[in-house]
């Protein structure tokens, strides 16, 4: 819903002709913003979701505001917006990160903010791919290719598990970054579970197939979501026994979840009413 309720971008009039003064090649300067209200975005989003998700500091306004920034991207005017309290921001950016595939979410504040002062717990979301992504992009574009000739996204996560398998090699306290498992190299990287389930959310994003990660005490592994329902599927441990015993399967025994609740959350996040 388009609100009057929650931002007036206005220019003085010193500033209008401070600005009309410069020459054309300076830069603008941030225009003013403002906010009025404790939480907004333009469409209620939280009523395609299950309601059993919104628990704790996982509410309906922060579904709002981060299923906003997934619809239409940063906005550098408007961003939809809720209030995390300090209490709460921990979980809040652990969420954030967990989504994290070709575009990073992050907490976002626009620029010319004129009364943060007075909204201390200002959370909006933005979405941006780092700069430093495009060349693994470049790198795995033959494999998307190919995943697109197959006829089912079981099957493309299917195949992204074995090809991860060919890049990566286990090996505990090893960390294999995006930049670095997507690039060319003549051996196999070591690398610890979490590299493998970050390679796996990237290569599920640039297909367009919902994907996060999910955590134990010690280890970490992905959701992703195919043919109508989230499936657990852990790389690592199926490059480590040699077999594809975690691939695409219901349920999985390997650890108890962390943070369930924000797991349900992330779920109706990537897609709605898929936890219903």
């Amino acid at each position: 819903m388009k609100s009057k309720k929650f931002v007036s971008l206005f220019l003085t009039g010193a500033m209008t002709a401070a600005l009309l003064a410069v020459p054309a090649q300076a830069v603008e300067a941030p225009q003013p913003y403002s906010i009025t209200a404790s939480h907004w975005s333009r469409e209620d989003f939280s009523q395609e979701a299950n309601p059993d998700v919104f628990t704790g500091p996982y509410t309906r306004e922060l579904y709002n505001a981060i299923r906003q920034t997934m619809v239409d991207g940063t906005s550098d005017t408007a961003p939809a917006y809720t209030m995390v309290s300090k209490e709460d921001y921990s979980a809040v950016k652990k969420l954030t990160g967990r989504m994290e595939g070709v575009l990073r979410y992050e907490h976002y504040v626009p620029q010319g903010f004129t009364d943060y002062w007075q909204y201390l717990d200002y959370y909006a979301v933005s979405a941006e791919m780092p700069e430093n992504y495009q060349a693994p992009l470049d790198f795995i574009q033959p494999a998307l290719d190919h995943a697109g000739t197959l006829a089912s996204d079981s099957e493309k996560v299917e195949y992204f598990n074995d090809y991860i398998r060919t890049l990566l090699a286990y090996q505990k306290g090893k960390v294999s970054g995006i930049t670095q498992t997507f690039a060319a190299h003549a051996v196999e990287l070591k690398a610890a579970c979490g590299s493998y389930a970050r390679a796996m959310k990237f290569l599920c994003a640039a297909a367009d197939i919902p994907c996060f990660t999910i955590s134990s005490k010690a280890h970490t592994w992905n959701l992703v979501y195919v043919d109508g329902a989230w499936l657990h599927v852990d790389v690592s441990a199926n490059d480590l026994s040699g077999r594809n015993s975690v691939l695409l399967t219901e349920s999985y025994q390997t650890g108890r979840d962390q943070a369930p609740e924000a797991t349900a959350f992330l779920k109706e996040l990537f897609v709605p009413g898929s936890t219903k």
